[in-house]
């Protein structure tokens, strides 16, 4: 009586087979597993018949150790493992066949199976035995035989079949024409091979060398043939890896479903057609046919498989906590996985768990040095936290992995983007140049893009602009072969060749003769804001800027005596602006820029005061102010905030152009109305913002402080939802996450917080928006973020409330009182963070303004902002500006800010005869040294930026100010600053007279080290 299994292998029923070998092997490990081996060798044997060589593979090896533990060494397992390895061409194949069919020939003994024996004497002897024992269902004069390697190794290419050599069906193929390729076709090779194991052997060969075509071929003929009567699983499977290789990824799909629908156990199929199916993008089918592959597999090493592949699927869903938590089995069952662990650090940087993303691509790094991917994901993750010195370290090692005459493009960009984020523009335009220079550059517009605003930051407009102009021309008219990043570049590259042709137009004109916000349409800043392709508006109303003159101005530069001393001082002035959080660059260019905005602020602050003090009114013209609106251009009006607001602004406009730092009522009178404002997420999607993730929780909490007070949120039509019932007030109250608190809401919605006015009192008014949405485009995705619309009537509350700020600032800067300035700074700026009147360049303008006011009051700031602060923060989530002042007074104040009471006596003033007095200030401490995240150290001020402290410091009574540096970097600046006069404090120039001009502004920000503009 033939049983079961016996008729699952006489009728070539594999898969029915390895289920009766699977309860088998279960049930002889449940006892002592002594006769396992055989058990996994008939397994193997199935599996080989299947095409599935690798798990054939894990079979003979585990019957290999298994047997070896007996006593009993297997020589069946061993020759066939040997064999299998010649058929997978892994590693070095050919000597571990050798060793295994030696120990098979020392494991025989007098019971081994005598055949068995002399296949491996064959084996080791004679190298055409392998070939026949790989293809022995070949005929004898089989053509693909012939193409056996020196060492007995089939290549897989066929020799000639001769016109006097009959095929196996009796026909005489014709002689191949002269200069044809000569070689069989499928047809004659399938009809060499009446056995459809063999020929589907020989596929199997031809796709691991690629011939994919061929193959498709063959398994196309043998399925033809076969599933008339039952489908082939072995030639299914095949033929569906030929077709995922060659991304036909529907008809790969069509033959995993014939192998899964007739062996729904079989976990091989499943994992391969959820594969195809998430390459297809059918995400959620594949996870479906991933997760059968896990429950069906007892193989750890075929779980990992399928786990690190629901990882992928996930990752590309965005649903990176998932992806993590299956990445993380992957790596459990196959600690060496490196695509796994990989993957991992992605998805855990891509959550903003940076630290883990560095450790677990630390992993890939220890175990294959020279991994490329996991550097460039190493110098990326390194770049996010501030680790400078690191990430270049790991740029420039995925860099030597590559081929010199084609590196990496990608790396060699985002290198570029943390150099301009340094502020180190020459060096990024540097990288970009080779980058932009290589054949095949598949991000050749975001290279143009990029070096183009580089050379804008830096001056040179006319190569800012053939850049500029190259970037959006490739490609523009197909939107098919564009990526959406470079898209979006191109039409930013359109605004920013506008925007540099302006300046180039306006660069040796006086700054205060003309303004940017008034002069730009509002129509083309508002698309530039929002990086939109030009409207069909905006065509009809905007007039092109002019092309540059033939002949350029040959200007006389400004005193580079200076300009040097002025630079060294702006240098240690700016270097306190420094954020030493996770997500900012020091920036060097920047902090210069903050150094110089803040002198002259300060200048023009001392020169107010003076005025003020000679009972004497301050007018300024129209033309060079962002006040008065787009057609305000002629007259002269009084100096106001607004004025004094528009000194570090239009620094910040200058020293990185590709910021869009724009006067939010300058845009067009419809967006104004619509509330164009900051956006500025904590928690998006999945990820914690690595900026801003660090005020979530607090920002939660006042988030409930408000629902509780008000009762309600209001949704995106900007109507109530109610919240005040006692069970929605305890969801809200227990929500911990974006989306506890969203599920408690209901709905998207926000809250306004409500802000004290310091002029009237029980005035209300609107701080921030602290706003949360679900996003649709991503599973479990939420966004909690701040939302500051600008409408005329919150613009003209914050207006009205800043012209009663400067009145009491400039009094108490003229009453010399010092705690009093210190005080009315620290308001001013609080409303000006909670106003955000920009589109960008909101918190640095603030900070530089309050740099600028101690200055002013001969007390400069000399302290660096604590680590994991951000002091624009502390003000937006203060319902006050008291809570803001006590969290920020402690650690910024001088000394000399808390001397006298806050109510005491005034001071005398700051009288003209009084500002060259000699007073000796404190020191800043050291800025921080070093990148390293090993001790979590600070970050410090990079490329030999001034690493200094203000000592000592005056401003002259026409507004000029000193600041001497004490640290090794700054000694040039200190004696340079000391050489000017023995009876006091040297002065430094003032710096709306020195630098007068755009290009001497631009000139100053570069520094003598770049060619002049």
């Amino acid at each position: 009586m033939v049983t079961d299994f016996a008729s699952a292998l006489v009728s070539r029923n594999y898969s029915a087979a390895i289920k009766h070998l699977d309860a088998e092997i279960k049930h002889a490990l449940a006892l002592n597993g002594s006769t396992v081996h055989q058990l996994l060798c008939n397994r193997a044997y199935c599996y080989e018949q299947l095409q599935l060589h690798r798990r054939a593979s894990k079979d003979y090896e585990e019957a290999i150790k298994k047997s070896n533990a007996s006593g009993n060494p297997s020589p069946h397992a061993l020759v066939q493992q040997g064999l299998l390895l010649h058929r997978l061409k892994k590693g070095n194949y050919q000597a571990e066949a050798q060793k295994l069919w030696q120990q098979a020939l020392a494991a025989s003994t007098p019971y081994t199976n005598a055949g068995l024996v002399l296949q491996a004497h064959k084996l080791l002897n004679n190298p055409s035995a392998i070939t026949a024992a790989l293809y022995s269902d070949f005929p004898q004069q089989a053509p693909y035989e012939a193409g056996a390697t020196a060492n007995g190794v089939s290549t897989g290419q066929a020799s000639p079949v001769t016109p006097s050599q009959p095929t196996a069906n009796g026909t005489v193929p014709a002689a191949p024409q002269q200069g044809q390729p000569q070689k069989p076709s499928t047809a004659l090779a399938r009809a060499s091979m009446p056995d459809p194991s063999a020929a589907i052997g020989l596929a199997v060969t031809q796709i691991n060398a690629g011939k994919l075509d061929e193959a498709d071929e063959l398994l196309t003929s043998i399925i033809d043939d076969t599933d008339m009567k039952a489908p082939n699983l072995g030639a299914h499977v095949a033929r569906g890896t030929a077709r995922a290789l060659r991304r036909e990824l529907q008809g790969a799909i069509k033959d995993f479903t014939v192998a899964v629908e007739k062996a729904p156990f079989f976990a091989d199929g499943w994992k391969r057609r959820g594969q195809a199916r998430s390459a297809l993008g059918h995400h959620t089918e594949a996870l479906e046919d991933l997760q059968h592959a896990v429950d069906l597999t007892p193989d750890t090493d075929a779980k990992a498989e399928c786990y690190t592949e629901r990882g992928m699927t996930y990752q590309k869903m965005h649903d990176f906590a998932r992806a993590v938590k299956d990445l993380k089995q992957a790596v459990k069952f196959q600690p060496k996985n490196l695509q796994a662990w990989n993957l991992l650090g992605l998805c855990q940087t891509s959550m903003g768990d940076i630290g883990d993303g560095i450790r677990a691509y630390q992993k890939v790094i220890d175990m294959q040095p020279d991994h490329r991917e996991a550097w460039v994901n190493m110098a990326q993750a390194r770049k996010e936290l501030g680790h400078v010195a690191e990430a270049e370290a790991a740029f420039k090692k995925a860099l030597s992995l590559d081929d010199p005459r084609s590196p990496g493009i990608h790396a060699m960009r985002v290198l570029a983007q943390m150099k301009q984020g340094l502020g180190d523009h020459w060096a990024a335009i540097r990288v970009l140049s080779k980058a932009i220079d290589l054949d095949n550059n598949p991000e050749r517009i975001q290279c143009l893009f990029l070096r183009g605003a580089c050379q804008h930051a830096l001056g040179y407009h006319d190569q800012a602009v053939h850049d500029y102009e190259k970037s959006f021309s490739i490609d523009s008219g197909n939107k098919e072969k564009v990526p959406d990043e470079a898209r979006s570049q191109q039409f930013l590259a359109f605004y920013q060749k506008e925007h540099a042709l302006y300046i180039r137009k306006h660069l040796d004109d006086p700054v205060l003769s003309f303004c940017l916000d008034k002069e730009l349409h509002p129509i083309f800043k508002e698309q530039w804001c929002k990086k939109a392709p030009p409207t069909h508006e905006m065509i009809l109303r905007y007039v092109m800027q002019p092309p540059f003159p033939s002949d350029l101005l040959h200007t006389t530069p400004a005193d580079k005596k200076q300009v040097k001393q002025l630079v060294e001082g702006a240098d240690a002035i700016g270097a306190v602006l420094v954020n030493r959080h996770q997500g900012f660059l020091p920036n060097k260019r920047q902090l210069r820029m903050g150094g110089l905005a803040a002198l002259e602020m300060a200048q023009t602050l001392r020169q107010l005061v003076v005025e003020r003090q000679a009972g004497r009114q301050v007018m300024v013209d129209t033309a060079g102010a962002s006040l008065g609106g787009f057609d305000a251009k002629t007259g002269q009006h009084e100096f106001s905030w607004r004025d004094a607001m528009d000194i570090p602004v239009r620094w910040r406009q200058i020293s990185e152009p590709n910021d869009q730092v724009i006067w939010v009522d300058l845009l067009t009178k419809a967006e104004f109305e619509a509330g164009f404002g900051s956006h500025t997420p904590m928690f998006s999607g999945q990820t914690k913002c690595v900026r801003y993730y660090m005020n979530f929780g607090r920002a939660l909490r006042l988030m409930k402080e408000v629902i509780a007070q008000e009762g309600h949120t209001f949704d995106a039509n900007n109507k109530p939802v109610g919240l005040a019932s006692e069970d929605k007030q305890a969801e809200v109250q227990a929500a911990k996450t974006a989306g506890d608190m969203w599920k408690a809401i209901g709905k998207d919605s926000w809250v306004v917080v409500p802000i004290a006015s310091t002029s009237r009192p029980r005035h209300t008014m609107e701080g921030t928006r602290l706003t949360i949405v679900k996003l649709p485009s991503q599973p479990d995705a939420y966004e909690f973020s701040i939302r500051t619309p600008v409408t005329p009537p919150r613009w003209k509350d914050f207006d009205q409330e800043f012209h009663a700020l400067w009145e009491l600032l400039l009094e108490a800067l003229t009453s010399g009182n010092k705690p009093q300035i210190a005080h009315a700074a620290l308001t001013y700026v609080y409303y000006w963070y909670n106003f955000m009147p920009l589109a960008r360049g909101t918190a640095v303008t603030g900070y530089i303004t309050l740099l600028a006011i101690f200055l002013a009051a001969d007390m400069p700031i000399t302290s660096y902002i604590p680590k994991d602060y951000q002091v624009d923060w502390e003000a937006i989530l203060a319902r006050s500006p008291t809570p803001f002042i006590q969290s920020v007074s402690p650690w910024l104040y001088p000394p000399a800010a808390k001397e006298n009471p806050l109510h005491g006596p005034s001071g005398q003033g700051l009288r003209a005869d009084s500002i060259r007095a000699d007073v000796e200030l404190p020191g800043i401490s050291a800025p921080p040294g070093g990148t390293s995240s090993d001790e979590e150290a600070d970050i410090s001020i990079q490329n030999d930026a001034v690493q200094g402290s203000l000592t000592s410091g005056s401003l002259c009574s026409d507004g000029l100010a000193t600041a001497q540096a004490d640290t090794k970097a700054a000694k040039a600046t200190s004696k340079s600053l000391k050489a000017d006069a023995d009876d006091g404090p040297p002065r430094l120039p003032d710096v709306a007279t020195l630098l007068n001009t755009m290009r001497k502004r631009l000139e100053a920000l570069n520094g003598p080290e770049l060619p002049r503009i």
